[in-house]
């Protein structure tokens, strides 16, 4: 089917709001004059195993839902990717699973998408929900990024984004854990195809206290996959590698 989406997003420990969560996802698209179907993949990334089976006996019997459980904990950009892999129609939601991203931000999107020849959809957020620290690397990262690529996109970082899963399934991410959004972001522009960019709102998500030392190892890591970046496509452009 043509106008048809497959929601993919990557959960640990996040029972029972994505419970919830999913449902509403669900009850959008069936109720949704210009969806013709709709699907849910969840990757638990080894969760507690009471909040994995909380997850997978909330959806055992509905085919409109698939829980894939991780062997042990991977990082949400594995998890992205092997919930990408799952998608089975036309279109590709990724988002979060911590419900920052109303899905009602589809209602902006899909007139002036699916009515043109663009096979991806970006987006961005005017107002950023986070602390400080996370504020200043995204804001960062987001002018680094645009300048190794050339590129003018408002926000980087933004996770939500709908694209053509044929084109979603072609792509190799490197991202293992905390900058799969950079990574989705660099892989699609790097494919060349039309695209949109569209505001979305977004919405405070469950307060997280992470110790400063975590803090730190996300913003290193930050670093070093931007300068990985750099050099793969560098490199790319020198015909050093594929």
């Amino acid at each position: 089917m043509k106008n048809s989406i497959s929601i993919v997003t990557a959960a640990f420990n996040e029972c029972p709001g994505i419970i919830s969560l999913v449902k509403h996802w669900l009850a959008f698209g069936e109720n949704h004059p210009d969806i013709e179907a709709i699907e849910v993949i969840v990757c638990d990334d080894f969760s507690a195993i009471e909040q994995y089976d909380m997850l997978r006996l909330a959806f055992e019997n509905n085919p409109q839902v698939i829980i894939l459980r991780n062997e042990k904990n991977e990082g949400p950009g594995f998890s992205f990717a092997r919930a990408i892999a799952h998608a089975s129609h036309s279109w590709t939601l990724i988002t979060d699973s911590d419900g920052q991203f109303p899905i009602e931000n589809l209602d902006a999107m899909l007139p002036g998408l699916w009515s043109s020849d663009a096979d991806i959809a970006f987006t961005y957020r005017t107002r950023k929900f986070d602390n400080w620290i996370n504020r200043f690397g995204q804001k960062a990262s987001n002018r680094l990024c645009n300048a190794i690529y050339g590129s003018g996109l408002h926000d980087f970082s933004c996770a939500f984004k709908l694209v053509n899963t044929a084109l979603m399934k072609q792509l190799h991410f490197d991202a293992r854990y905390m900058n799969y959004s950079l990574d989705h972001s660099g892989k699609l522009l790097e494919t060349g195809r039309n695209f949109q960019e569209f505001e979305v709102k977004c919405s405070p998500a469950p307060a997280r206290k992470r110790p400063l030392k975590a803090e730190y190892l996300r913003a290193r890591n930050r670093l070093f996959y931007i300068v990985f970046l750099f050099f793969s496509v560098y490199l790319r452009k020198k015909r050093v590698i594929f």
